[in-house]
C-alpha cells in the first residue's frame, strides 16, 4: 500500500458514483433546503425562515413598540450572527418590507428614516429663473403647481431638467450643519446629508472639509444668432454651455410632450420670459407660426400699454443696434440703397450734417455712443482696423504738417494728466492692475502671501503692498476678489439649535441644485430601494410584538441555530393568521407562492364562525372575507372568480386601481373665468405596481401614440396619500382614455393567486383558503394547549411553596432559630424538612428568602395567594380536558385581537366581472360636422356650434385655414360611424369618426396623416360615413360617380376590413376623378347633378355590382367643360333636389319634375347657371325631414339656415340668396342635418 492510498483510507471509504446519480441527489437537497429554509412560508404563522429570525431576534434585543429605536445595521448584524448567515443585504431587504405600509396590510416592524434633509428656508434653483424654499414649494404644490429644476445625469455627465415631486417635511427637530462656500452662500441641512463633488460622487455634509470642491453650476446669457438674453447653463464636465430652452425641450421630448412638426421648428416661450425655462413653457412651432405668434403679441402691446410699450420697445431697439453683427447687417442695406441714386434723390445735400448735429446735441446719444466705442473696443477685429487707420491717416497727417507729433504728444500729456485728478478713475485703474497681478500668482503659487507678492511685483509698475492695502482693506481680501469662484467649501460648522427638516424626490437621477449654486442628493421615491441600514433606525410594531407573545411559555419547538450556539423557533405562536393578513411571495426551486393580504376583521371573523363550524364550506366563509384586501386598496373583480380561486388555492383576480373623472370646472384667473381641463384623478393604484414605473408606462403610450387625448401628467402625491392627475385635452373622451389605460397599462393587472406554503413545516402544499384557516385554528389550539400546561406546572411549583410557607407561618419563629442555629445551608435544609416535614423545593424556598422577610410574612396574603393558585390549577386541568374549553381560549384571544387592530377593508369588491368594455361603448352616439381642407386638415365639430342665422346673411367664421389652403369637404355623420376616404388613386382609407378630435368653431382640426396611411402625393376627392343603422336600414352597396360621369356599384362586404394602408375601391380612367360616393339599397332611384346646371334621374338597378377593382360604366353624358358635382339616392319620392351655386344662391326642386331617364343620357336643365349665381357646387336630396343647411366658403365662413326657410321653385331657375360671401370667396361645399 503505498503513501496516497493510506491517506485516503484515513479520510474515509471512496466510492465509485454515476455523476449523473450524484447531480440528481444534489439537486434535490439544494431545492429542498431552498424550499424550507428561504423561499416557502410556514402555513402556521405565515413567515419566511428569514422574517420569523427578524421578529424572534428583535424581541430578544428588547425592540419591543414601547422601546427606543435602535439602528438597523444593529438589528441586522444580531439576526446575522444569531440565526441567519446569509448576505447582510437580504436581511435588511426583508426586514425594511415589514415596515412598509404599501407592502403589508398590518406592518410588523416600525421604521424611521435618518436621510439627509434641509432646512425649511433653503432655496431650490428652478428652471423658471426663481429660486423657492422648501416652505413655498410645499405651499405652491398643494395649489396644483408644477417645478422643475435641474439635474446633473450621472450616465451621460450632462445637466439637465427634471421635476421636483412631493417637497415635504421628513423630521422634526435635527440636528443642523451649516456649510459656508467661496461664492458666500451658507447651507444648512442635517450631518448627513450628501452633497455632489466636482467628480461626480458624494461626501456627507459633515465630512466635508475646507477646500472640497462641490459639483457647480454656472449660467450666462448667451444669444443665438442676432438675438440676446437666452439663458444657457455649462456643462460641467464638458466646458460648454448649452441653452436651457433647449434641455426643457429635451424634456418635453423624453416625456411625449412634444408637438409633432414636419420640417424646421422654432422653440418658443409661451410666456414671452425668455428666463422661463420650464417645460410647460417651452412650445415648438413652425417658422411662420412663431413669426404669427410674435406679431399678434405686438400688437395686443402696442394697443393695450401704448406709450409704456413704445418706450420699451424704444429701447428694445437701442439694444439691437447696439450689437454689431445686426448694425453689420443694416450698414451693408444703407450702402446697397445709397448707391441707388433715385434713393439718394430723396435727400438733401445737408440732410445728415444736420441731422447728426441734432442728435449730437442730445446727452444721452453721446453716452449711447460712449458704450458704443468701449463695446467695440474689446474687439481684437475691431481694434486692429481702427489701429490701422489711425496710423494710415497719421502718416497722412505727418506728410501734411511735420509738427503733428509734436503737437499730438502735447494734447496726450494734458488728457492723461487731467483722467488722473479723478480719484475713481485712478481707483479703478489701480484696482484692476492688483488683482490681476494676484490672479496670475494665484496659478503660479498654492497660496499667494504678502512675501510672495513683494518678492514678484519688483519693477513691474504694481504698488507695494501695503498702498494695494489702501484700497482693499486686507490681505486676504484681494485674494478673495481675485479668485475665479468655483463652488468650494470655505468651512462647516455644527449650529447649537435643531430646526425641522424638508427634502423632496427627484427622478430618476436623485439630485437637484439648490439656488446656491451646487448638486445635492435627494430622498427616494421607490419601494425596491432604501436607505443604507446605517441611516435607518427600527423596532417592532404593536402587532409585530404579538407574534412573540408566550413565545417563552414553551409554546413551540425551538432546535439549534446553525453553530449550535443559541436555540431559534421553528415556528412563532402567532395569535394572527399572518400568512393571509400580510401574504406572502416567495419563489423556490420549481414552485412559487403569491398570496394576497386580507383584513383582519374579516378573517377574525371567519376563524371564530370556522372554530364553531368545522364543517363549513368555502361559501360559508366568504360571508365574512370578501377577498383579497390591499394595502394599496384599489378594487378586484367577479366574486365567482374570486370564490373560485380560493376553493382551489390558485386562480387570477383582476385588480384596478381607483380612477375617478373630474369634470371642468370654472377657476378664477387675473383676467376672468378660465375653464379647467377634464383630469382623470388616480388615488390608488393595484398592489405590487410602483407608481414611477406606472407614470412611465402612461408617458409610452403618449409617445407610441397607442392612447390620444392627454395633454399633461403631475405626480402631486404626497405624505397625505396618492394623486396621479392625467389631464385631459378638451375634446378627448375621459372615458375612453381610462378604458386605455386600464387595458395597456398596470392601471389593471391580474393577481395569480398561488396558495403555496409549508404543512407541518416541511411539506408544500397548495392549500385552499378553508385549508390555510383550519391550519391556523389547529396551530393556535396547540399553543393554547402548551401554554395551558406550561401556567399549570408554574402555578402548581407555586403553591407547592405556599403551601410550605403555609405550614411555616404559624412556626415562624422557630423556623428562624432552626436556621440561624444551622451549621450552612445544607444543614438548615435538612433540619427544615425533618423538623417541619416540608419538601426539599418548599426548604429552598424558605431558605432564599431573607429572615427578615420571613419575619414580615402575612398569613393572610400567603393563604389569599394560595387559594388563587389552586382555583387557576382547577381552572387550566379544566380547559386542559375539555376540547370545548381549549376552542373558547381560542375564540377569546381572536375576539381580543380583532378588537384592537381590527379596521375596514380597504379593497372595494364588486360582484359582477370588469369585462372588456368596447370603446365605443364610451363614446356617446350623437351628431356631428366633418370638414376636411384642401391642405389636409380633418376636424369634426358640434352641430350646435353653428347657431341657426336667417337665409343670405354673411355667417360666422367655421375655422381658420392656412394661407391659400381652402376648405374642400364638408358632411354629416354619427361619431359611432365608420368614416371612408376615397382617394383620386381609386383607394379606400377608413378611421371611426370618434377618432378624429373634436375642435372648436374656428380651430384648423389636425393633420390626416394622423389618422390613415395616405401618401402625400394622393388627394382625397370623396369622404363617405357608415353606419349600423344604414345597415340595418337596408344599405348594401356603395354607390361612386367620377367627376366625368362614371358611375359604378360594389357591394358593401368588400368594404368591411379596409386596411390602415388603403384598399382599391375603383379603377379610374385618364384624366378622371371621383367626386361623389353614396350608400345603395338596389332599390331607389339615383339623381346625379352637374356643374353646369345638368341632371339625370335613372333606377339603382339599371347599375351591375362591380368588384373593388373595376372601372365602372356611364352613369351621365357631360357636355364640354361640364363635371360631375353631386349624387344622391331618391329613397322618398315626394322629396326635393337641393342644389347650392358658387356664389351663395340655392333653391329647392320638386323630384316629380325630374322625369325618370335611362343610364348615361345628357339628362335635363336643373339650374339657371349665370354668371351671378355661379356654378353649381352642391346637391342633396332632402324631405322636410332634414331641419337645417350648413354651408361652408372657401375661406372657412360658416352660415346655418332652416331648409324650409329655401324657396321651392321648378328647374331652370337661379334660386334665392343663401349665403352672402366677400369679394373673392367662393362657397365650398355644405351638409344637411
Amino acid at each position: 500500500m503505498n503513501k496516497e492510498e493510506k491517506t485516503i483510507n484515513k479520510i474515509g471509504n471512496v466510492k465509485t458514483r454515476e455523476i449523473t446519480e450524484e447531480m440528481k441527489e444534489s439537486y434535490i437537497d439544494y431545492a429542498m433546503s431552498v424550499i424550507i429554509s428561504r423561499a416557502l412560508p410556514d402555513v402556521r404563522d405565515g413567515l419566511k425562515p428569514v422574517h420569523r429570525r427578524i421578529l424572534y431576534a428583535m424581541g430578544e434585543m428588547g425592540l419591543i413598540h414601547t422601546a427606543k429605536f435602535r439602528k438597523s445595521a444593529t438589528t441586522v448584524g444580531s439576526v446575522l450572527g444569531w440565526f441567519h448567515p446569509h448576505g447582510d443585504q437580504s436581511v435588511y431587504d426583508a426586514m425594511a418590507r415589514m415596515t412598509q405600509d404599501f407592502s403589508l396590510r398590518y406592518p410588523l416592524i416600525q421604521g424611521q428614516g435618518n436621510w439627509g434633509c434641509f432646512t425649511k428656508d433653503t432655496k431650490v434653483k428652478l428652471t423658471n429663473g426663481k429660486g423657492l424654499t422648501f416652505g413655498e414649494l410645499i405651499k405652491e404644490q398643494k395649489k396644483g403647481k408644477r417645478h422643475w429644476t435641474f439635474s446633473f445625469n450621472s450616465k451621460t455627465e450632462k445637466v439637465e431638467i427634471a421635476e421636483v415631486k412631493n417637497p415635504r417635511l421628513t423630521r422634526k427637530k435635527e440636528k443642523i450643519i451649516e456649510i459656508t462656500l467661496d461664492n458666500g452662500e451658507k447651507i444648512k441641512c442635517t450631518l448627513d446629508h450628501k452633497f455632489m463633488l466636482r467628480k461626480g460622487s458624494y461626501k456627507e455634509a459633515k465630512d466635508l472639509k475646507s477646500g472640497d470642491s462641490l459639483m457647480p453650476a454656472y449660467f450666462n446669457i448667451k444669444r443665438i444668432r442676432s438675438h440676446y438674453n437666452y439663458l444657457a447653463v455649462l456643462q460641467p464636465l464638458s466646458g460648454r454651455y448649452e441653452f436651457v430652452h433647449k434641455l426643457a425641450d429635451g424634456y418635453n421630448m423624453r416625456n411625449g410632450k412634444v408637438k409633432e412638426i414636419q420640417g424646421s421648428y422654432v422653440l418658443h416661450h409661451k410666456d414671452f420670459n425668455k428666463f422661463n425655462n420650464s417645460p410647460d413653457n417651452i412650445e415648438r412651432f413652425t417658422i411662420k407660426q412663431h413669426y404669427e405668434v410674435h406679431l399678434k403679441q405686438a400688437k395686443n402691446l402696442w394697443k393695450e400699454k401704448g406709450d409704456e410699450f413704445r418706450e420699451k420697445h424704444r429701447e428694445s431697439l437701442k439694444k439691437i443696434f447696439s450689437d454689431p453683427v445686426i448694425r453689420k447687417k443694416i450698414s451693408e442695406r444703407s450702402k446697397k440703397l445709397w448707391r441707388d441714386p433715385k434713393y439718394r434723390a430723396k435727400y438733401t445735400q445737408d440732410h445728415f450734417s444736420k441731422m447728426a448735429k441734432k442728435l449730437w446735441g442730445d446727452p444721452k446719444t453721446r453716452e449711447l455712443h460712449r458704450e458704443k466705442a468701449v463695446k467695440q473696443w474689446q474687439d481684437s477685429e475691431f481694434r486692429e482696423k481702427i489701429i490701422k487707420a489711425v496710423k494710415n491717416r497719421n502718416i497722412q497727417r505727418m506728410k501734411e504738417n511735420p509738427n503733428f507729433i509734436k503737437d499730438l504728444t502735447e494734447k496726450a500729456k494734458i488728457a492723461l494728466h487731467k483722467n488722473w485728478q479723478d480719484p475713481v478713475y485712478k481707483e479703478k485703474v489701480i484696482k484692476s492692475k492688483i488683482l490681476g497681478y494676484v490672479c496670475s500668482l494665484s496659478k503660479k503659487y498654492p497660496k499667494v502671501t504678502p512675501e510672495i507678492y513683494e518678492k514678484v511685483r519688483t519693477n513691474n509698475g504694481i504698488p507695494k503692498v501695503e498702498n494695494a492695502l489702501n484700497y482693499f482693506g486686507s490681505f486676504p481680501g484681494i485674494i478673495k476678489q481675485s479668485k475665479k469662484r468655483n463652488h468650494k467649501v470655505v468651512k462647516t460648522r455644527i449650529l447649537h439649535r435643531r430646526e425641522d427638516v424638508y427634502d423632496l424626490t427627484i427622478e430618476p437621477w436623485h439630485n437637484f441644485l439648490l439656488d446656491a449654486g451646487v448638486f445635492v442628493h435627494n430622498s427616494i421615491d421607490d419601494p425596491s430601494e432604501f436607505a443604507a441600514m446605517r441611516y435607518t433606525e427600527c423596532r417592532l410594531s404593536k402587532i409585530g410584538e404579538e407574534m412573540l407573545r408566550d413565545i417563552g411559555k414553551d409554546t413551540v419547538n425551538f432546535r439549534p441555530n446553525y453553530d449550535g450556539t443559541r436555540k431559534e423557533p421553528m415556528v412563532l405562536p402567532s395569535p394572527l393568521p399572518q400568512l393571509l393578513l400580510n401574504g406572502s411571495l416567495g419563489i423556490a426551486v420549481g414552485m412559487a407562492t403569491n398570496v394576497p393580504p386580507h383584513n383582519l376583521t374579516e378573517v377574525s371573523d371567519a376563524l371564530i364562525h370556522l372554530v364553531d363550524h368545522p364543517k363549513a364550506v368555502i361559501e360559508d366563509v366568504f360571508q365574512f372575507i370578501k377577498g383579497p384586501d390591499f394595502p394599496t386598496a384599489g378594487a378586484i373583480y367577479s366574486k365567482k372568480d374570486i370564490i373560485f380561486a380560493y376553493s382551489q388555492g390558485k386562480g387570477p383576480i383582476v385588480v384596478r386601481g381607483k380612477a375617478d373623472i373630474a369634470e371642468p370646472a370654472f377657476a378664477e384667473a387675473s383676467a376672468g373665468k378660465k375653464e379647467k381641463k377634464t383630469q382623470i384623478i388616480i388615488t390608488e393604484i393595484p398592489f405590487q405596481t410602483q407608481k414611477s414605473s406606472l407614470i412611465e408606462q402612461f408617458v409610452k403610450l403618449i409617445q407610441d401614440k397607442r392612447i390620444q387625448g392627454i395633454k399633461d401628467i403631475r405626480d402631486e402625491s404626497d405624505k397625505e396619500g396618492m394623486r396621479i392627475v392625467i389631464e385631459l385635452q378638451k375634446d378627448a373622451y375621459p372615458k375612453k382614455v381610462l378604458n386605455r389605460l386600464y387595458k395597456f397599462t398596470d392601471l389593471q393587472k391580474t393577481f395569480h393567486l398561488n396558495m403555496l406554503a409549508l404543512v407541518d413545516g416541511i411539506q408544500p402544499r397548495v392549500l385552499s383558503l378553508l385549508d390555510i384557516l383550519n391550519y391556523f385554528i389547529t396551530h393556535r389550539k396547540e399553543v393554547v394547549i402548551r401554554r395551558t400546561k406550561y401556567d399549570l406546572e408554574r402555578t402548581k411549583e407555586r403553591a407547592h411553596i405556599l403551601e410550605g410557607l403555609h405550614k411555616c407561618l404559624s412556626k415562624i419563629d422557630a423556623v428562624i432559630k432552626t436556621i440561624k442555629t444551622s451549621k450552612d445551608k445544607e444543614d438548615a435544609k435538612k433540619n427544615l424538612i425533618k423538623k417541619f416535614k416540608l419538601t426539599e423545593i418548599q426548604a429552598n424556598a424558605i431558605l432564599e428568602t431573607k429572615l427578615s422577610a420571613l419575619a414580615k410574612l402575612e398569613r393572610k396574603k400567603i393563604e389569599d395567594e394560595l387559594k388563587e393558585m389552586k382555583a387557576r390549577i382547577k381552572e387550566y386541568m379544566a380547559i386542559l380536558k375539555s376540547p370545548q374549553r381549549i376552542k373558547e381560549v381560542v375564540k377569546k384571544e381572536l375576539k381580543e385581537i380583532k378588537e384592537k387592530f381590527g379596521d375596514e377593508r380597504k379593497t372595494k369588491v364588486f360582484v359582477q366581472n370588469v369585462g372588456e368594455i368596447a370603446e365605443e361603448d364610451l363614446i356617446p352616439q350623437e351628431e356631428t360636422i366633418i370638414t376636411l381642407t384642401q391642405g389636409g386638415y380633418i376636424k369634426r365639430i358640434n352641430p350646435a356650434t353653428y347657431k341657426i342665422q336667417r337665409r343670405g346673411g354673411k355667417g360666422i367664421l367655421g375655422m381658420k385655414t392656412l394661407q391659400d389652403d381652402v376648405v374642400e369637404h364638408f358632411l354629416s355623420a354619427q361619431t359611432h360611424d365608420s368614416l371612408l376616404f376615397f382617394t383620386d388613386s381609386g383607394k379606400v382609407f377608413r378611421t371611426l369618426v370618434y377618432e378624429i378630435p373634436e375642435g372648436t368653431r374656428v380651430a384648423r382640426g389636425r393633420g390626416l396623416l394622423n389618422f390613415i396611411e395616405i401618401s402625400p402625393e394622393e388627394k382625397v376627392l370623396s369622404l363617405m360615413a357608415i353606419g349600423k343603422e344604414n345597415i340595418a336600414q337596408g344599405v348594401k352597396d356603395i354607390v361612386m360617380i367620377t367627376q366625368n360621369g362614371i358611375i359604378k356599384k360594389t357591394g358593401l362586404d368588400e368594404f368591411k376590413n379596409v386596411r390602415r394602408s388603403g384598399l382599391i375601391a375603383i379603377k379610374l380612367r385618364k384624366d378622371d376623378l371621383l367626386k361623389k360616393v353614396v350608400k345603395g339599397s338596389g332599390q331607389n332611384d339615383i339623381i346625379i347633378a352637374t356643374k353646369k346646371g345638368q341632371s339625370i334621374r335613372f333606377k339603382e338597378q339599371n347599375i351591375r355590382e362591380m368588384g373593388r377593382p373595376a372601372s365602372g360604366v356611364k352613369g351621365i353624358s357631360l357636355k364640354k367643360g361640364d363635371k360631375v358635382v353631386g349624387m344622391d339616392i331618391i329613397e322618398n319620392p315626394n322629396s326635393f333636389l337641393l342644389v347650392v351655386m358658387e356664389n351663395g344662391h340655392g333653391k329647392r326642386t320638386d323630384l316629380k319634375e325630374y322625369k325618370l331617364q335611362g343610364r348615361g343620357g345628357s339628362g335635363i336643365k336643373t339650374a339657371n347657371i349665370t354668371s351671378k349665381t355661379g356654378e353649381l357646387v352642391f346637391s342633396k336630396v332632402v324631405t322636410d325631414q332634414e331641419e337645417d343647411l350648413i354651408v361652408i366658403s372657401q375661406k372657412g365662413q360658416v352660415i346655418r339656415a332652416k331648409i324650409s326657410s329655401i324657396a321651392k321653385i321648378s328647374r331652370a331657375t337661379q334660386g334665392v340668396k343663401i349665403m352672402r360671401l366677400e369679394q373673392g370667396d367662393k362657397v365650398a361645399s355644405a351638409t344637411c342635418i
